[in-house]
Formats: structure tokens, sequence, C-alpha cells
């Protein structure tokens, strides 16, 4: 008993900080799935809130020019995660987009930001930036479900903090790399599916003409549609005890074997200890 007291004051002093460190290291196979927007609009900027691309082949982020209004564009997109194992391990997250237009060439930067709230993706055909009259559920700049619920702040409510950052310029396919908030948005949102918003494409929104069109998953190219690239460590691996959860009698395994060697080895480094206490504890679900 003195023993697993011990350790376990090393997994509150010391090992979760770790987690997120090794969530990367080779102690597993990986799987990898590619999955394509399910959806994608764009919020534009119109004191009404009465204008949306749901249908439309593509989506805008940043600003149109004098002909435009000089008003906003910010894209929306979502990604469907139940191909994910539930209890999985995210190790790494990119985003795939092509820029098929674009106000000008210069190099600006679009940010990745993770919505705090539902948005929607209605029936409304735009075939520019202008949008066209909002259907039923679409977002607006107003409206994050139009007609009938509103954004608390117009624009969209997304979290302060970047996601993921590119530079874009002309036309071409863009990566949106991993980082530790992407990889934490997807494991949050595979986590608790209904906390599955997506994010935010917010652009350059101070230079007239910087904005950038992207195509969105109703192109009729496929391979220009949004693919979200995702990397994770299935939970079997994980799973000590085949209740198909990560859980205490996990832990009490791996305990049993600290020191030792075994399935809870999971690093492959020989020996039980701390390290595969930590993913152990990343991979939690209780």
């Amino acid at each position: 008993m003195k023993t697993q007291f011990s350790i376990l004051a090393i997994t509150t002093a010391s090992v979760l900080p770790w987690a997120g460190a090794w969530a990367g290291a080779p102690y597993a196979r990986a799987d990898t799935v590619v999955l394509t927007s399910v959806a994608d609009n764009t919020i534009i900027e119109d004191p009404a809130g009465t204008y949306s691309c749901g249908a439309a082949q593509y989506f805008f982020a940043g600003r149109v020019g004098i002909n435009g209004g000089s008003t906003l564009r910010r894209g929306a997109v979502r990604f469907d995660f139940s191909s994910v194992p539930a209890g999985s391990l995210i190790s790494s997250v990119s985003l795939r987009m092509y820029c098929s237009a674009a106000g000008q060439t210069v190099a600006q930067t679009i940010n990745l930001k993770r919505f705090q709230v539902s948005w929607g993706e209605g029936a409304s055909v735009a075939f520019g930036g202008g949008g066209a009259p909002a259907m039923t559920n679409d977002v607006t700049w107003l409206h994050r479900l139009y007609p009938a619920t509103l954004w608390t702040i117009p624009g969209g409510e997304f979290n302060p903090a970047v996601s993921s950052a590119r530079s874009v310029g002309g036309v071409g396919y863009y990566t949106w790399p991993t980082s530790t908030q992407l990889v934490a948005d997807v494991q949050a949102m595979l986590n608790a599916s209904a906390t599955n918003f997506g994010w935010c494409v917010l652009g350059n929104e101070t230079t007239l003409q910087s904005v950038k069109r992207f195509d969105a998953r109703e192109s009729g190219v496929a391979a220009s549609r949004p693919q979200l690239t995702v990397v994770f460590f299935p939970p079997t691996i994980y799973d000590l005890t085949g209740d198909n959860r990560i859980n205490a009698p996990d832990l009490t395994v791996l305990l049993d074997s600290w020191g030792g060697s075994g399935a809870a080895d999971f690093n492959h480094d020989g020996v039980v200890a701390a390290q595969d206490l930590s993913i152990l504890l990343s991979a939690w679900t209780g």
C-alpha cells in the first residue's frame, strides 16, 4: 500500500504536466483518418443579418473591397469525428484547404479559432462573397441559426486563442499545421461530441481586398474540399482490462506492474514507470 501511495503522489506532483509532451511519443501504433468537412459557411458582415452562403461552393475569410462595402467575411467549418474511436488519444491534426481565388495575391495570415457554440449551414445559394438571402438554420452576422437563434456577440463566438495559422497568398492548396491547441481542440470535441462546433476561419480584417476564397464541401472537385487529417492512438492500446474504457481498473493493472514490464509499458522502454502512467492518464475516459 505504501508503494502505491508513493506512485500516486508522483501522479499529482509531476506526471500530469507531461501528458501533452508524450502524446506523440512512438509507444504504439497510430492510426490516421482524413475527414472532409460536414458543414461550412460564410459569416457575412451585415447589420441586418440577412445574408449567408450555406449551400455555396465556397466560403470566404478577410475583408472585401469598396465595391463589396468594405465588410468582413469569416469562414466556418466543421468535421464529424465519429470515425475516431471514443477514448482515442489525439496525436496530431492538420487542415488542408484550397484557396480558389484571392482579392490580392499578397500573403495574408489566416487563423483558425475554435467556435464556442453551434452554428448552421442552410440552403442559401450564393455565387460570390456577397451572399444570398439567408435560409433556415443558416449562419449570419447576427444569427448562428437563422432566423431564431442569435449570437451573443455579432460575427461569431470563438476562442481568443489561435488553434493554427497559415500564410495564404494566391490560388493553391494550403495546410494549417498541427499545434498543441489544434490537438487539444479535437481531443475536446472527441471527448464531448456536444461541443463539436468546428472552427472560425479568420483572415486579415484590416486591409481592403484581403479576402481569400476557399472551396467548400459542395465543391465539384472532391480533392479541393476542406480535409482534416487526424492522427490518433486507439483506446484499445491503453485498455488493459478489456472493458473498452481507460479507467481505474487499468490504473490498478499499471500500478501492479510498476517497475516491471508487460502490457502497461506503453512507451516500450522496458519498464513500467512514470511516463507510462502519464500516457494512461492522457487517454483517461473514466
